[in-house]
């Protein structure tokens, strides 16, 4: 299991940093960070960076009754609290909250409760490589 691990977390890491290079590095924006589950395909729209954020979530089908967000930081053991989205219209969610304690990179949960079941679906992404943490 551990040697899982040690090949496991390094092609984790060069992933995200591949989509953090094509996706315009410390550029300033949101990301979009597309995924799909067995029932939902989701997009996840955020500025990538600690502190407060607004996570902005697509679900296809645009069914789903609720959905909620939390990050893990798989490296370092670290998550955050599940945040609940508010509706934004058919498939459209709304997160806001901290999502990111640190810079580095980060898997986003996205767990959708809908008609066609309840699931997760995971996406990466690189956390502010080029900005400075407040204390």
């Amino acid at each position: 299991m551990r040697r899982w691990i040690h090949i496991a977390l390094p092609l984790l890491l060069i992933a995200a940093g591949i989509a953090w290079i094509l996706r315009g590095g410390t550029g300033t924006g949101p990301v979009e960070l597309p995924a799909r589950g067995l029932y939902y395909a989701v997009t996840v729209a955020l500025e990538p960076s600690t502190g407060p954020v607004e996570a902005r979530v697509k679900v296809d089908p645009a069914a789903p009754a609720e959905v909620s967000l939390f990050a893990v930081m798989p490296h370092m053991g670290h998550t955050t609290p599940e945040i609940v989205a508010e509706s934004d219209g058919p498939g459209r969610y709304v997160a806001r909250g901290e999502l990111f304690t640190m810079t580095g990179a980060w898997e986003i949960a996205v767990r959708v409760r809908g008609p066609s079941g309840t699931e997760i679906v995971k996406v990466t992404t690189l956390v502010g490589q080029g900005e400075r943490e407040t204390p």
